[in-house]
Formats: C-alpha cells, structure tokens, sequence
C-alpha cells in the first residue's frame, strides 16, 4: 500500500511540477541564465569592417535627414578607388527605397555596379493575414508579411538584396534572427546571411545556412560587445580619403547608422547593460555563420517528458531512501544537469539550464513534506499553518493600508477621489497624491508583483522612494523620477520583485499633465466634452525589472472638465464564476455611463458595476481606483 502510495505521490507530483514550467514560469530567469552560462566575449573577426553614420559624419556632412544619395555613392566609389584592394562584400545597412533625384539615383546605381559585391537592405511588415473559404476564417497567420518595401529598381538590379528585420523576445532581449522572409517574389534571406555567402563564395568555399524553427529563427552566439567591431572609422573619413584601402581590402565592410538618433540599438544577452548598434548585430551573425557556430535549441515537449520522468523518478526515490541519501542525490542530479546543459551547449544544442535544478530540489522538497506529515499530526499542522497564514495576510493587510493617503486634498483647480478594496491575499496595490510645488501635484498608482508581507513592504519601500524622489528634488518630469526609483529599486532587490507604476504630475496652472507609465495598465481618459477613452500611452519596463531602463513621458492637455481614471489590474481581470474578466471595455462603458458624476461617484459605481459582474466569486486581486478632475 505505501509503495502503490509513493507511486502515486510522485507522479502527481511531477504532473504538477511539469505543467508549472511548461506554463513559463520560469521563462524570464532560464533565459537570463542561459545569457550567463552560453553568452561571453571571443575574438571578433578582423575580416569584419564598420563604417559608422556616427556623430562625426554629421558634424562634417550635415544632419543624416539632409544627406542625398551621392553620400553613400562617395562612400561606395572611395570603397572602389583601389581596384587592386577592394572589399570582398560590401552591406549598407540602410534602405533606399523609391526615386528621388535622378542624378543621384543613377549615381549610387553605378557606384555599387561598380564596386561589386554589394548588398543593400529591405524591409518587412509583419501583421495578422486571414484566409477565408465561403465566408468563413479558416486559419489566421499572425506573422504574414503584409508589406515588403526594397531597394529602387536600378539599385536592386546591380546588388544582393538582404532583409534587415530584428525583433527582440519578450524582455525586450535580442536573443534570435530571422533567416529569412517569404514574400510574393519569393524568399528573401537577410541581409547578414547573403553577406555570409557572398563572402564564402569570393573565397570558393561552401556556406552553409543555419537551423531555424518553424517560423524561421535561429540562436544568435553573440562573439562579440557593443563597440568591439568598431574602430571609429567615420563614413566621412571614409570619402575624405582618409582611410587607406588596406584597411578594407578583402573584407566585410558593413556601414550603417552608429549614432543614437537612429533608435537602430538593441539590448543583447551578451551585455545587457549597453545596447547594441544594428549594424554590430549584423557583424556577430556573420561572423556566427562564417564560422558555421550554429545553436539549436531543442523542442520544449521533449524536454518536458524528460523532466516528467526524472522528476517521477527523484520523487519516488526521495520517499523511499532516508533523507540524507536523498539529499545527496538531490545535489548530485542538479550538478550532473548542470554540467549536461553546457556538454549539450558545446554540442550545438540548447536546453532550459533551469528546469532540473529547479525541478528536482522542489521533489526532494515535496518528499520532505510527505514524510513530516506521515510522522506529524496531520490536522494539528494544518490548523497552525492556517493560523499563520491568516495572521500573516492580516498583518499585511494594515500595513497595505496604513501606507495609503488618508484625507482627500481640498484644491480647487482639481477634485479627486481615490480607493483601494483589498483581496484576502495581499498584492500590495497602492496609490498617492502629494505636492510637489505651488504648482505641481504627483498621482501615482501601483501594482507590485510579491503578495502577502514582502509585497506589503516592497509597496511601502516603492511608494517611499517615489515620494522621495519627486519632492526632495522638486522634479516634475516623471520618467526621471521612475528612472532614479528603478536605479534604487535594482541595487537593492534580491528578491527580484518588480512593480507597475503609473506617475502622472499635473501643472495646476495650465492644466498640463505629464505622466510615465512603467508596465501599468493604460489610463483612461475623459477630454472635456467628450467620452472615456483609454490613452494607450507608451508603456516602459516595470520597476525592478532591469537597470538602465530609460522612461519617457508624454504630455496631456486637461482642460476644464477633463477627467482621468487609473486603476490596477485587480479592476479589469476581475472574475466571475463562469472564468470571464470584467475587461477594460465593460469599463470604459461604467465610466461613460456616469462621465458627468464627481470622482467619489465614478468610483462608487464602477465598484458596484465590479461586484455585480463578479457576483459570488472570490476576489483574487487588490482592486485599486483613482480618478482626477481638472477644474481649471
């Protein structure tokens, strides 16, 4: 019987286990680690050239807006100057699509006719493509190319055309590229790979492309860091006569934007700190593919039967041996898994590096907790845990509380009204109004990622240092004031606890109200004479996520009678017993319904209208409201 038990045990328990991280949860730190265990500096190729659009050429050519196609034309025919000392394969990291002067159109035509071996760069947009049968959607590809914009004609006709596409994952990390681009006329492949090619071919030997998955990716080994492929070399000093031809001759020469105004920068998993030039980028996958350095990253369903089965394994072993043989055990299995994710890595194939050595202590946990509850009272256990539980969630509840607001400011350019309706299990939602100046209020309102006590605190902490922040330095720029909280927030946060914050600091005077928003739900605005409409502002990375992070803020004319509405997540995904949310757009209907109403009003109803959806179901989330009225 206790065997059949241990059986069951640990199958429920790696069910469980599995199901959890094939949910993601460990998506964000597996990748991180996987940038820490595989991503580090080698030796930039030397058969690698920048010619950077940098600072420098503006000072000497004038704003990059102003140039004509005869700068890069110069660029290409200093290039050919040397006919005994050209470049292997030239790629412009720049499209020149459409006509414009016929002068010099013709001129960059020839210029690159006569260099040779010259790759220029096109476009795709990407977007949702439905395809219909008798009047009905029978499949939807979210990824169709529904533009493809390249190289004018008779630029296209003398050159090899290179897609430049870059998309980043979910923490905004550039971790893949895509090989390649299906469009009408065929496929594209990107304009790295072509430069790969070309490049083996001047030499005569094989290119081989790399594995990509099904929708055309593939792992980018970076070799090396913002700067290293860069020698300073200006595209000015390049038609200057400055540069000697030796300097290029027989190479890559990649030129394309090096300066900060062309927003072509990247975070990447080899330095995350300092973001990367396109053009950089481009030099890592061609280096990667010159040197065939190609990653595949294996599929998640083997991995997830693999860990079903050692996790089964572990666990019925961990209830059968006595706990300090299965500690051992433990400890052994996470440094074998370790040490087989980086042999797989050198192999060419790419695994989750967390996943085991997550996995596998949490069975030894979960067989630790069998046997206590096996030689324990199970009901007297339970009670206490209970009570600590309840006792703890209490406690952070008052502390959730005692750090809102208590009065309502008496000011007569505004009327506002705020409220927060706690959930049994604390998520330390918070909001908050304060001076500034004479002429400057603060409204925040917040949402941190922890529950129960250490959310509580980590609320407490937050809302401090944005106080801090905005009224010791009299700042009225929000995105500086999230900017200096998430620098604090970082340095000193082992949990790695993050939280959405929404700041928006109104001038009483005129009714201007600047806001940032870090990760938090849109607001929902109300122009004078007009419906609520929620103002998709742009949103940055939550707090605590990452350092360096910059915030931008946007500005918001109130006029008299204009109203603005924020709220937490606990509004919108509110559930009722049938598993539907309450939505922003059952929301933004609330608050047109009652858009003359006074703030106080406009939250009591949407509370009402919450609770009446929500109905017996059981509130999971803080529901947390503040609305604002500029009366002028």
């Amino acid at each position: 019987m206790k065997l059949n038990k241990n059986i069951l045990y640990s199958l429920a328990a790696s069910a469980l286990i599995t199901v959890i991280i094939a949910a993601g949860i460990l998506e964000r730190p597996d990748r991180w680690l996987q940038d820490m265990l595989f991503q580090h500096p080698g030796v930039p190729s030397r058969d690698i050239v920048i010619i950077g659009i940098d600072e420098a050429s503006f000072e000497e050519l004038g704003p990059y807006q102003t140039w004509d196609r005869n700068v890069i034309a110069k660029a290409l025919e200093a290039l050919a100057s040397d006919p005994d000392n050209k470049p292997a394969v030239t790629a412009i990291d720049v499209l020149y699509a459409g006509h414009t002067s016929e002068q010099a159109d013709t001129r960059l035509a020839n210029a690159a006719k006569s260099l040779g071996n010259v790759v220029t760069a096109s476009i795709a947009e990407f977007g949702e493509e439905i395809t219909w049968e008798n009047g009905h959607a029978t499949s939807i590809n979210n990824s169709a190319v529904i533009y493809y914009d390249e190289p004018y004609t008779e630029l296209a006709e003398c050159t090899t055309i290179g897609h430049i596409n870059a998309i980043s994952d979910i923490d905004s990390v550039m971790r893949h590229a895509l090989l390649y681009v299906d469009t009408e006329d065929g496929r594209v492949y990107s304009l790295s790979s072509e430069v790969a090619r070309l490049y083996r071919e001047s030499r005569g030997e094989e290119f081989k492309l790399p594995p990509v998955n099904d929708s055309g990716y593939f792992y980018i080994p970076f070799t090396a860091k913002q700067g290293d492929y860069y020698d300073g070399v200006s595209i000015a000093s390049l038609i200057n006569g400055e540069i000697p031809s030796d300097y290029w001759a027989g190479k890559i020469v990649l030129i394309g934007p090096y300066a900060i105004a062309f927003q072509d920068q990247y975070f990447t998993p080899i330095d995350k700190g300092v973001q990367m030039y396109g053009v950089e980028i481009h030099a890592n996958l061609i280096q990667c593919m010159l040197e065939s350095n190609y990653k595949t990253e294996v599929a998640a369903l083997p991995q997830l039967l693999l860990l079903f089965a050692i996790c089964a394994a572990a666990t019925w072993f961990f209830l059968e041996k006595k706990v300090r043989i299965g500690a051992c055990v433990c400890a052994a299995c996470v440094i074998v898994s370790a040490a087989a994710t980086f042999l797989l890595y050198i192999a060419g194939l790419i695994t989750h590096p967390l996943w085991l050595p997550i996995a596998v202590p949490v069975c030894f946990v979960l067989a630790l907790g069998i046997h206590y509850i096996r030689a324990a009272k199970e009901r007297q256990a339970l009670m206490l845990e209970k009570e600590r539980i309840a006792t703890e969630l209490e406690l952070a509840t008052r502390i959730q509380i005692s750090a809102l607001p208590k009065e309502i400011p008496n000011q007569p350019e505004f009327n506002l009204f705020a409220s927060m309706v706690p959930a049994k299990e604390v998520g330390g939602d918070f909001y908050d109004y304060y001076p500034i100046d004479d002429d400057h209020w603060a409204f925040v309102i917040a949402d941190v990622s922890g529950k129960g006590i250490p959310g509580a605190l980590f609320m407490m902490v937050t809302s401090a240092l944005i106080h801090h922040v905005a009224v010791s330095s009299a700042e009225t720029d929000p995105a500086k004031v999230l900017r200096k909280v998430n620098a604090e927030i970082c340095l000193r946060n082992p949990e790695e606890m993050f939280i959405t914050v929404w700041l928006g600091i109104l001038e009483l005077s005129t009714g201007k109200l600047s806001a940032a928003n870090a990760g938090h739900e849109y607001p929902i605005l109300k122009k004078a004479g007009e419906n609520f409409e929620l103002l998709k502002d742009r949103h940055g990375l939550v707090i605590g996520a990452m350092e360096g992070v910059k915030y931008r803020s946007y500005e918001v004319q109130m006029e008299p009678g204009a109203k603005l509405f924020v709220y937490t997540d606990g509004i919108a995904e509110a559930t009722n017993i049938h598993n539907e949310l309450f939505g922003t757009e059952r929301l933004v209907e609330v608050l047109q319904a009652h858009s003359d109403a006074a703030p106080s009003e406009i939250l009591h109803e949407v509370d009402a209208a919450v609770n009446r959806f929500v109905g017996e179901a059981p509130q999971f989330d803080d529901m947390t409201m503040l609305c604002i009225e500029y009366r002028g």
